[in-house]
């Protein structure tokens, strides 16, 4: 047998080198965002008290709701998408939250719920200060789910008054300021739709005043349940995410 040559000694010295390598480990991915912990959620009501006439806010540091009118869990909390759920019958009803004017100015917001209704009116979140582009409105538009900061509008191309439930988020995105074309998105059952109606004021910006509390369910028939506000456009990832809750 003919002694193996030099080159072919190092090869064969490469490939047992080679072998005993270990396959270097995929980068890790970053961490997700917990939703529920996220410093910039800055309202969370979930609506699972069954007595009062105060809903919790469970973001920190926390801003209660008082509920008016014919409003009251005794007689209104209903079956929830997540636990349980506030009834709206519409008339003057409305949940406030005394003392707290939501995301203001041109900054980033998020809001997110579940509702179920077989009206096709009403709002679902409201605050501002009562002047073109200065409210920040997140409700029934031409009886289609959408945002108007009271000048301009941007609404679904889909009916949800079909009583039952649906988780519907608006996005606000970084602007200079931001506006209804380009700087929002409107979400459905954790989907990005395309929008239905864009006003003629559609670049009139979101320059949100402070003067109105917080309000939720004014004018509204139907249940809300688990509703967000958070004071960061969340990603499309995060919204199915929100759109999915365990079981």
């Amino acid at each position: 047998m003919k002694p193996l040559s030099l080159p072919l000694l190092a090869i064969m010295a490469a490939l047992a080198l080679t072998s005993n390598l270990v396959p270097a480990a995929a980068p890790a991915k970053a961490n997700a965002v917990n939703l529920d912990t996220d410093s910039h959620l800055v309202g969370w009501w979930k609506f699972d008290e069954t007595t009062g006439k105060t809903a919790a806010d469970s973001a920190k540091p926390g801003h209660p709701a008082a509920l008016e009118g014919g409003l009251a869990f005794d007689t209104r909390s209903v079956a929830g998408r997540i636990g349980r759920a506030l009834q709206f019958e519409g008339n003057n009803e409305l949940a406030r939250v005394t003392g707290y004017k939501g995301v203001t100015g041109s900054g980033p917001r998020t809001v997110a719920l579940w509702l179920k209704t077989k009206a096709a009116s009403g709002d679902l979140v409201t605050w501002g200060t009562n002047d073109a582009g200065k409210m920040f409105i997140f409700g029934h538009i031409r009886g289609r789910i959408g945002v108007t900061p009271k000048s301009g509008y941007r609404y679904m191309n889909a009916d949800l008054n079909n009583d039952a439930w649906h988780h519907v988020a608006v996005v606000v995105g970084e602007g200079s300021p931001p506006n209804l074309h380009d700087h929002v998105q409107l979400f459905k059952d954790g989907e990005l739709i395309e929008p239905d109606g864009i006003g003629i004021l559609d670049l009139f910006p979101f320059e949100t005043g402070d003067q109105l509390d917080v309000a939720i369910g004014r004018g509204f028939k139907g249940a809300i349940d688990d509703l967000r506000i958070y004071d960061r456009a969340l990603t499309e990832d995060e919204i199915k995410t929100l759109s999915q809750p365990a079981k």
